[in-house]
């Protein structure tokens, strides 16, 4: 958390003008959830909406205003816990890295929602059913967020650990109280891990209780209007119920960022954390190849922090960014380990000489060399068995 941001909360709040203090909230709040701290973002947030008022909407077309404490959100009755809670997200889609062909489709759906009534009247529906797929911290969530900035909506981001009940039968009741609170709403209902209430019905190391869930599920699926739009995320769509799969009307993979996504997540971190910085980009874009966009965050946060302690943060060298990569993938290794051997065979691989590996790390030159000819063998004779 960036500590001039806090210190103009402070300040703003010294002042004693709410609408100040408002604004360094919101900054300080949009700042966490560029980093891809939404969790973060959404509790500063949230912190400050608890007892204010927020816009949300009976039926498309019919707004009104309403104190947030007005509607009491549903809860687990065993643990009072809430089961979802009100977003208000500030993220659009120009501050998501996505591949152009997934921006498309997904302009197209918030284009159809802003166009709802055009659509309905000439018999079509509007695409308001979702399932958003792919490896873990690739922006899944980060998107969802976006598509309710763009639409102007709220979004009801459901809280998975509130949701599943050790109780019998109390996960059904949950999903039932969710939907129908949602159900006169214009607002997006966001169920994120959705595989936790959406598995197939036919793994036979599944109780019959979890099978019911997903019946239940797919019950309020199928009742649910049309001015609510259900976003769904998961890592492991591999284990949706294929009836699940069908209730959905598009379904879009996040996957692993591509060169010019890498290059967008650097650039923009980097312009945040480092703006005089003079850093060759494509070298950046080269080493982070198969992270996500959550690792490259992180990544780009640990060069920032290595560059302004050791006072190089204009000058940011190819040696820096390869201090900075192997630095982020050591700290669970020591140099004997066989993975710290693996990071150092793909920084060779993403063209980084042995001299330089030898520099950083202290290993002479022929023991890196020795120890990736003597994997590769390993590796081949494995094949050969």
């Amino acid at each position: 958390m960036k500590s001039n941001l806090v210190i103009n909360l402070i300040k703003a709040h010294c002042s004693g003008s709410e609408s100040k203090f408002k604004a360094a909230l919101d900054t300080l709040a949009d700042d966490e959830a560029k980093k891809g701290n939404l969790p973060l973002s959404m509790a500063l947030k949230n912190a400050y909406d608890k007892d204010g008022f927020s816009t949300s909407s009976l039926a498309p077309g019919k707004t009104m205003f309403t104190s947030q404490s007005a509607y009491t959100l549903p809860q687990d009755k065993d643990n009072g816990l809430e089961l979802l809670e009100i977003v208000h997200s500030t993220i659009s889609l120009k501050d998501v890295a996505l591949p152009s062909n997934t921006l498309e489709a997904i302009h197209q759906i918030i284009e159809e929602q802003k166009k709802a009534d055009s659509l309905i009247s000439r018999g079509i529906s509007p695409t308001n059913r979702l399932l958003l797929f792919g490896p873990p911290g690739c922006g899944k969530t980060i998107t969802a967020h976006a598509i309710g900035k763009e639409l102007g909506l709220d979004i009801a981001y459901v809280k998975l650990d509130g949701l599943v009940s050790s109780y019998l039968g109390q996960t059904g009741t949950n999903i039932r109280k969710i939907f129908d609170y949602v159900r006169n709403r214009r607002i997006i209902l966001f169920l994120d891990e959705f595989d936790a209430i959406a598995k197939k019905r036919d793994d036979s190391n599944e109780l019959g209780e979890l099978k019911r869930i997903v019946t239940t599920l797919l019950q309020n699926l199928d009742t649910l209007p049309s001015h609510v739009m259900l976003i769904a995320a998961t890592n492991h769509e591999q284990l949706l119920d294929a009836a699940v799969w069908r209730r959905f009307e598009r379904t879009i993979l996040i996957d692993y960022p591509n060169d010019e996504q890498r290059r967008q997540l650097i650039e923009r971190n980097l312009s945040r954390l480092l703006p005089n910085s003079h850093m060759d980009i494509h070298q950046a874009v080269v080493l982070t190849k198969g992270m996500n966009g959550s690792d490259i965050v992180n990544f780009v946060e640990s060069l920032a922090k290595r560059a302004i302690l050791d006072g190089y943060e204009d000058d940011v060298s190819f040696k820096h960014l390869v201090e900075a990569w192997l630095g982020n993938r050591s700290l669970f290794a020591g140099k004997e380990h066989k993975e710290y051997m693996t990071a150092l065979k793909h920084l060779n691989d993403s063209g980084v000489s042995l001299r330089v590996l030898e520099e950083i790390t202290g290993i002479p030159k022929s023991t890196i060399s020795y120890q990736f000819k003597k994997r590769a063998d390993e590796k081949e004779n494995k094949k050969n068995e």
